[in-house]
């Protein structure tokens, strides 16, 4: 069978590497972006058979560079079996500390910009017939911690988002999912979490293979589903 194909938003994330690994390991073809090119080499450098994944420089805020990214993606291996993006914008302050601008650019870099990745990838997969979108929030997307309102009110919007793309194409093959994930064990998350919340954490393993589970076809009955990641947190 032809290798799947695989579309990773904002491959230098904190999560990126491990995210791109694993879906090589799995055998994907692997096409990841972000907005500094060479920021984006120095990921793949890292990654075993980096050297095989298509880079794009691309700032997925802007619907005309998610639309190319996609048309470059498909030009290079002819097809398009699933697309995730990893980045967004956290926040965390009480709302009187705020702005309707601190909103505004919650909602720009998490909702919009997965909207952008959506709306671009979504022609291909229908006229495919086929194919998987990995959409992710965080915890406060459904049960805001102090002080993530904003932050919160931004996932929650990516969540609903998910499961009315879900509603409208996965009669026709679309299998769109929603991974809402703790905190991820991440090298820059043993700066603000203490000794025990950071061995409760989700792996970054775990968050990736998830990740990969939910782009394979065996995931086909999760159409519209919103998938809690929270390794051993306890509340």
């Amino acid at each position: 069978m032809e290798p799947r194909t695989i579309f990773i938003g904002s491959g230098t994330a904190r999560t990126g590497e491990a995210v791109i690994t694993a879906f090589l390991k799995a055998g994907y073809r692997v096409a990841a972006t972000s907005r500094s090119r060479k920021q984006l080499e120095s990921t793949l450098s890292r990654v075993p058979h980096g050297d095989t994944v298509l880079p794009i420089e691309a700032d997925l805020s802007q619907p005309q560079d998610a639309e190319a990214a996609l048309h470059q993606t498909c030009a290079a291996f002819g097809r398009l079996d699933a697309a995730t993006l990893l980045s967004g914008s956290f926040d965390q302050r009480e709302v009187v500390d705020t702005s309707l601008a601190d909103f505004q650019h919650q909602i720009e870099a998490n909702l919009y910009t997965t909207y952008n990745l959506v709306r671009a990838v979504l022609p291909v997969m229908l006229d495919q017939g086929r194919g998987n979108i990995i959409t992710i929030a965080g915890g406060s997307g459904l049960d805001p911690a102090p002080g993530r309102a904003l932050f919160g009110a931004s996932k929650a919007a990516v969540i609903t988002f998910t499961k009315g793309v879900a509603r409208d194409y996965k009669q026709r093959g679309i299998v769109p999912t929603c991974l809402v994930a703790g905190a991820i064990a991440t090298a820059e998350a043993k700066g603000y979490l203490d000794a025990e919340d950071f061995r409760n954490a989700v792996t970054l393993d775990e968050f990736a293979n998830a990740l990969v589970f939910l782009a394979s076809p065996e995931a086909s009955g999760f159409a519209g589903s919103i998938l809690e990641l929270y390794a051993r947190e306890v509340d």
